[in-house]
């Protein structure tokens, strides 16, 4: 028996080589949330036609402390 004939011989049927990409078939990257099972460089690209939007959260601005350096704590 072949080391070629051995080397895919088991069924994937769990387990990260039974999973990839379903529109380039690339095993890596895989983002599996919410069932998409799409490689992270398709998602980049389809994710707008998926109706993924971007939402960028910019914290609220902090005043700076009134007090200052030269005050003396008691």
């Amino acid at each position: 028996m072949s080391h070629e004939s051995v080397w895919y011989s088991r069924p994937r049927k769990y387990g990260k080589g039974a999973r990839s990409c379903r529109v380039c078939t690339h095993p890596a990257g895989l983002i599996r949330k919410y069932g998409l099972n799409i490689c992270r460089q398709c998602f980049r690209e389809k994710s707008h036609d998926i109706g993924f939007v971007k939402v960028r959260f910019i914290p609220p601005m902090t005043t700076l402390s009134t007090t200052s350096a030269t005050e003396t704590r008691p």
